[in-house]
């Protein structure tokens, strides 16, 4: 389940990369923009920000990120939808824009020739994705899974799912032969460890609590903390950085 001010405690470090990834687009001019996992609107706003006359829907299978997002952008059509599913019966668009959420969905190669199809022509599909499975912080949490087999078995079904930008490349470029990608790699600047324990429980941790009880969950929570502050050291001033590399796709039909 879903906690959307865990999520949201970190805004600024979550909404930045879909400011990013608006910008390289930010010339382009799109009559009709879906936003893809939209969650609580933070990718929606940054959407809104750089195309401002423009009919915007937002999708994401997590009322309680929606409800969030209909109060802060009333202005724009936000639909419960299970998104790894076909979304053709809401039309075609200019612009299909999804911020860190291909990795939930296991069909992703599906999910990219849907999006496609759904794209006008001279129209762009924009995605960004973290790639965690490339971060101390997933090791973190994958070390201290092995003492929590029992409640835990399956969980792999429930995980991030990611892979190469290679793989990614090849996926858009059976679409489009105007295939742009990068990388970036944000540095996060913690106050402290335990801030970065609660930037995974934005996200991360969601299987988890899926699965544990919330004792079990604090205890778990401990053992990756412990993990972190190896993997992590405090600089001289006291705070830890914490960098995130998030991979970045546009593809023009």
């Amino acid at each position: 389940m879903w906690n959307v001010d865990i999520y949201d405690s970190f805004g600024k470090e979550r909404m930045q990369p879909s400011i990013d990834l608006a910008a390289r687009l930010k010339d382009k001019k799109f009559k009709r923009i879906l936003d893809v996992g939209c969650g609580s609107g933070m990718s929606t706003a940054a959407i809104l920000s750089t195309w401002e006359d423009t009919e915007v829907i937002g999708v994401d299978l997590s009322e309680e990120m929606l409800q969030k997002a209909r109060k802060i952008l009333p202005q724009v059509q936000f639909i419960r939808r299970d998104c790894s599913k076909s979304l053709a019966d809401l039309g075609t668009f200019d612009l299909i824009f999804s911020n860190a959420f291909l990795q939930w969905i296991p069909n992703q190669e599906e999910f990219i020739a849907r999006a496609f199809a759904m794209i006008d022509e001279g129209g762009v599909l924009a995605l960004q994705i973290p790639m965690f499975d490339e971060m101390l912080a997933s090791r973190c949490i994958t070390d201290a899974e092995k003492n929590w087999t029992q409640q835990l078995e399956g969980i792999e079904e429930n995980k991030f799912i990611t892979y190469t930008a290679a793989h990614y490349y090849d996926t858009f470029a059976e679409h489009t032969t105007k295939v742009q990608m990068w990388v970036t790699d944000y540095c996060h600047i913690m106050q402290n460890h335990e801030q970065i324990l609660d930037f995974l429980r934005g996200a991360a941790f969601t299987p988890y609590q899926n699965r544990l009880n919330e004792k079990e969950m604090q205890a778990f929570a401990d053992e990756v903390l412990v993990r972190i502050e190896k993997s992590y050291p405090a600089r001289k001033n006291g705070t830890v950085l914490f960098p995130f590399r998030r991979l970045f796709l546009t593809g023009e039909k």
